[in-house]
């Protein structure tokens, strides 16, 4: 039996490739009536705390969180604005953890699908750099669609979770 989409999902790192995803994504929603929410994770860097202090000459010092919080944020409202004048009904969300683990924990609040975009690597740089959308996939509570960039044009590959 076919699930009905009335909410989709679109992970966002303000990538070209995020680009072709919220655009496939606003396209599916708009016929089915579904509403759009925007997410961007905010990873913390791996190697410098999040609670360093950054002294930038003119600013408050901020923690390094705060300042790419707060960056982040600013893109995402950019993006937001950017699709505004769109019929579909669109939110954006701010999260910090790590990207797979924390898209899928969203998505369990009730999201129908999971749009998102895939750099589309093969070989060693999948392997050394490992694939987000993949791990989505694996762990998402509903369906995944990725959507690749090919020779210029976007191209849509489904994926499915384990149920």
């Amino acid at each position: 039996m076919a699930q009905t989409v009335r909410r989709i999902l679109v992970p966002i790192d303000f990538s070209e490739h995020s680009r072709h995803a919220l655009e496939h994504a606003l396209a599916l929603a708009e016929p089915l009536g579904a509403s759009v929410d925007l997410l961007h994770v905010w990873v913390p860097p791996r190697h410098v705390a999040p609670d360093t202090l950054l002294l930038v000459p003119g600013a408050a010092d901020a923690s390094l969180e705060t300042t790419g919080l707060t960056h982040a944020g600013r893109e995402l409202h950019a993006w937001l604005e950017r699709y505004r004048a769109s019929p579909v009904p669109l939110q954006a969300h701010i999260e910090r953890g790590h990207a797979a683990d924390t898209i899928a924990h969203v998505a369990e609040r009730g999201y129908d699908l999971i749009v998102m975009g895939t750099h589309g690597r093969t070989g060693l740089a999948r392997v050394m750099l490992g694939s987000v959308a993949q791990k989505v996939a694996t762990l998402a509570p509903c369906p995944v669609m990725t959507v690749r960039e090919v020779e210029g044009e976007a191209s849509t590959q489904g994926s499915h979770a384990p149920s």
